[in-house]
């Protein structure tokens, strides 16, 4: 049975398109590096962009959810509001089996070295566009609930031995190590139409889709996408999404490997957890869905990492869907840290961390972190900005969440 819910009337609408590159073969791919040098032989699971337009009748928002490394906004925002939408979010699973779109080794910088005659980008912007105006006709009145459990398929793959960090990628395939913090934490948002047939369920959980590593040459989601696959085919009909967490530092337990069946084995255990929460959920998980929607987006500036001069501006902010759920949205590549700090001291009931969201700007690791070393802490191309500016935004997001309303 749907959990009921009282309060301000909330619409939701969605919807999925596919944006794999067409033709694949030849494309380029991305997440193992920056350049047009990784050609695809071809697919071997279909990349997607999944909206959710939520409308509370004075404010509507737009969340996309993208088989890609991440995506700057781009043009997107200008063609969202010639839909009517206020606010655009586009979250990243961070599939390191995706089209290259990103040069990772600046902030926010795009790579549109496509071929004119398939230019990925121009038609990636425009499937989005397309999408969310066929969502947003979509959107019905709706209710809303969160359910929360644990998934054991993740690690942190950066090990502290007497002071000095090495990097361990590929070495906890047995899961014998415990090497640092995760969250387990999966949380499920579950979304019914008022008739209580299913809409839409999202799946917040943090872990690196790096199981396929560097010599796959076949486009792929990687474990978010195997994991939607199988609740697609038993949901009744509940579109699912994939919401990716502060996993900076965190990976499966069977990692950058070849073996696509260590893709469908991960996701699919991932999403076994995800139905059982999903099928739990009952009437005390209903959300307060009174005080509507609000974006509260925040554009700050921080100093740049290393050699680099200047500073680097970053936006991120603070989703707030009714009383109960809150996200705090960082750009880039938050450590899990930072999405455990949240949790622990937002006042919001049901407050979760969305990673990678409108954009590239890099690692953000804690101060403690950046001290130990490591990659993405210490060191790597990808590092864009210094600590403590992951640290900053998590304290800004609380303030936010503290201050009235």
């Amino acid at each position: 049975m749907s959990p009921v819910i009282s309060g301000r009337d909330l619409s939701a609408g969605v919807t999925r398109v596919n944006i794999t590159p067409q033709p694949a073969e030849g494309a380029f791919m991305t997440g193992y590096t920056s350049k047009p040098d990784m050609p695809a032989e071809g697919v071997h699971d279909p990349l997607y962009a999944r909206v959710l337009v939520l409308a509370d009748g004075s404010t509507t928002i737009a969340l996309v959810t993208l088989d890609l490394i991440s995506l700057n906004p781009g043009r997107l925002p200008e063609l969202i509001r010639d839909l009517g939408v206020d606010s655009l979010l586009l979250a990243a699973t961070h599939t390191h089996g995706g089209p290259l779109v990103l040069d990772l080794g600046e902030p926010y910088a795009e790579n549109r070295s496509w071929p004119d005659s398939t230019p990925y980008l121009t038609w990636l912007e425009g499937r989005i566009a397309q999408a969310v105006a066929s969502a947003l006709s979509a959107t019905t009145p709706v209710r809303m609930a969160l359910g929360r459990g644990v998934a054991d398929i993740a690690f942190n793959r950066r090990q502290l031995i007497d002071g000095e960090v090495d990097m361990v990628w590929g070495q906890n395939r047995d899961r014998s190590h415990d090497w640092g913090p995760v969250d387990p934490e999966v949380a499920v948002w579950r979304i019914d139409r008022e008739d209580g047939t299913p809409l839409a369920v999202l799946a917040n959980y943090a872990c690196h889709p790096v199981v396929m590593g560097s010599g796959n040459r076949l486009f792929t989601a990687d474990f978010p996408g195997a994991a939607l696959d199988w609740l697609d085919s038993r949901l009744g009909g509940a579109m699912s999404f994939f919401l990716q967490g502060g996993c900076g530092d965190i990976d499966p337990y069977i990692d950058v490997q070849d073996d696509f069946t260590a893709v469908r084995n991960q996701g699919e255990e991932l999403a076994r957890t995800i139905e059982s929460i999903y099928r739990s959920i009952g009437p005390n998980d209903a959300l307060d869905l009174s005080s509507g929607l609000s974006w509260q987006e925040r554009r700050q500036s921080f100093p740049r990492f290393g050699d680099h001069p200047g500073y680097q501006e970053v936006a991120y902010g603070v989703l707030r869907i009714g009383a109960d759920l809150a996200f705090g949205v960082l750009p880039g590549e938050p450590f899990v840290e930072l999405q455990l700090d949240l949790k622990r001291r937002s006042p919001v009931r049901h407050t979760l961390l969305l990673g990678y969201t409108n954009g590239y700007p890099g690692y953000f690791p804690t101060l403690r972190t950046h001290r130990e070393g490591g990659y993405g802490a210490s060191y790597g191309n990808t590092i864009h900005i210094q600590p403590p500016a992951g640290e900053t935004m998590i304290d800004t997001m609380v303030e936010t969440l503290t201050a009235p309303s």
